[in-house]
């Protein structure tokens, strides 16, 4: 700072204590409370004095703003709103800085951003360059936070990709999971080239709950993939659960995979299917959900007894066990 502005800077502040005093003049007040109150004054003025010579470090704040963006290109990583400058320098510097400024704020055209495969990059050193224009010259920058501005953009392109719960909920006892609904049950994405077309899929958070015994709702934000904007950025989940209650079924025993010109026969021909199901779905659960069979392929022909499979089963049942495990059986000529 040159002499002229720190004599300018002592000026207003002892400008500021005439006032002051004059204004107490005025005053009726106790003489000794009145002699008190001016040698505090003095020692307070002398303490900001003593300390606007001292050499300190400050963080100040310079709004962001880029300026000149096309209207076809989207950021899709987060653009910073703030970014700290920490500067060194003494107090009287930055008085004047404060007094002086109108504002921190930079501003940052599009055009100025080195660009390449959906990436534009501010180099730290124009940065710095950048924030020192608003400065006193005997004001200087150590540092910025962020250092350099590494910011990912699309040029308008989108998709939609189906969200899916990415976290694991367990139900408390004589409970099961009926469904995990996730809504909206998609997202639209803007993204660059390289990573628009490797994205099918979007995840929730990983959050984990536990005992659950009643319908669970909560909002969860999706997990971030770098240089990627999804909007929305999160999604509301219904864990849907229900007391389960165990149902048999009997199943007729099919062959797969047999000759046209051969019949296999079980013994018994219908396998009994246990599982467990919610109360309300008990009775739309039925022997007709299930396929199983006997695989011709996998038969033993010296083995008395084939394996039963189970082939298929509906949704919203578990612990499924199939009885007996294995058949006696006979292989025929068709006729």
């Amino acid at each position: 700072m040159s002499q002229l502005t720190q004599n300018t800077t002592v000026v207003r502040i002892l400008s500021f204590f005439k006032l002051i005093h004059r204004r107490l003049r005025l005053v009726k007040i106790n003489r000794n409370l009145l002699v008190y109150l001016t040698f505090l004054a003095v020692s307070i003025g002398f303490w900001c004095l003593q300390t606007l010579k001292e050499e300190t470090f400050q963080t100040i704040n310079f709004e962001l703003e880029i300026t000149g963006t096309p209207k076809n290109i989207i950021f899709t990583s987060e653009v910073p709103k703030i970014v700290k400058a920490n500067v060194n320098g003494r107090g009287f510097d930055f008085l004047d800085h404060y007094t002086r400024s109108n504002g921190n704020k930079i501003s940052i055209p599009f055009e100025a951003f080195t660009r390449k495969e959906g990436k534009a990059n501010y180099d730290g050193t124009a940065l710095k360059r950048l924030i020192q224009r608003q400065l006193n010259n005997s004001l200087t920058i150590q540092s910025c936070s962020p250092s350099n501005l590494n910011l990912y953009y699309s040029a308008g392109k989108k998709k939609r990709v189906p969200v899916i719960f990415g976290g694991k909920a367990r139900v408390g006892l004589q409970h099961v999971l009926c469904d995990i609904k996730v809504k909206p049950d998609s997202v639209d994405i803007y993204a660059p080239k390289h990573l628009y077309d490797s994205i099918h899929t979007i995840y929730t958070d990983r959050p984990f709950y536990k005992n659950v015994e009643d319908t669970l709702r909560r909002r969860l934000a999706l997990q971030s993939i770098q240089g990627v904007k999804m909007v929305p950025d999160s999604v509301d989940i219904t864990i849907c659960v229900d007391l389960f209650t165990e149902k048999s079924v009997s199943v007729p025993i099919y062959c797969t995979n047999i000759p046209s010109n051969k019949v296999l026969r079980t013994f018994p021909s219908k396998a009994n299917v246990s599982f467990h199901v919610s109360a309300t779905m008990y009775n739309a659960i039925t022997e007709k959900n299930f396929l199983v069979v006997v695989d011709y392929n996998t038969i033993d022909k010296d083995d008395e007894k084939c394996k039963v499979i189970l082939s298929g089963q509906p949704s919203g049942v578990s612990q499924v066990k199939v009885s007996p495990e294995y058949v006696e059986y006979i292989i025929e000529q068709a006729d």
